[in-house]
């Protein structure tokens, strides 16, 4: 996959996240926007995946919502592979 089918695919991931973190803070998007000072139709966007954000827009965003950067945009935790019983 080339770089620029990856970036759709992670802002909607990170989209996701952060409304899943929102959600888990109990505010709605108004509330989560003014809590972080970002305009409230640009969080819409962020959410949707369709905005491009920096890394100081998702600090803002994700303390808004209780959480840290690095908990909103931490890899998903990989699955260990399955040891086969011995024959």
């Amino acid at each position: 996959m080339g770089k620029a089918a990856a970036t759709p695919r992670v802002l909607r991931q990170l989209g996701v996240r952060l409304r899943r973190a929102r959600e888990a803070a109990g505010l709605s998007q108004e509330e989560a926007a003014a809590r972080s000072g970002i305009d409230y139709k640009r969080w819409q966007r962020i959410e949707a995946g369709a905005a491009n954000v920096t890394v100081r827009t998702l600090v803002r965003a994700a303390g808004a919502c209780g959480v840290t950067f690095w908990e909103l945009t931490a890899p998903a935790a990989a699955s260990k592979p399955r040891r086969q019983a011995p024959r």
